[in-house]
């Protein structure tokens, strides 16, 4: 692998971000984005990253956003918790 200056500026900047994790049931995986969107907008916050994995029988979201204040509402608003 190649490792760039593009490479360290990209983990550098992933390492200033708040990740938030949730847990929640797979089937409501397509409920729960709606509704997350939704606050998203309606808050004006502009996470920088979604990711989600399936971890049997959950789902497993971790949302990274640069203010840890937006961190922390999304946070309390679905019931996750700001990672250290």
């Amino acid at each position: 692998m190649l490792v760039t200056a593009q490479h360290f500026r990209d983990a550098g900047d992933r390492a200033l971000l708040h990740v938030v994790e949730i847990r929640f049931a797979q089937n409501a995986l397509h409920y729960l984005m709606a509704r997350m969107r939704t606050w998203l907008d309606q808050q004006g916050s502009q996470p920088k990253t979604f990711r989600y994995s399936f971890d049997e029988p959950d789902v497993v979201l971790h949302v990274d956003f640069a203010l840890r204040a937006e961190a922390d509402a999304f946070a309390r608003a679905f019931g996750g918790a700001v990672l250290p």
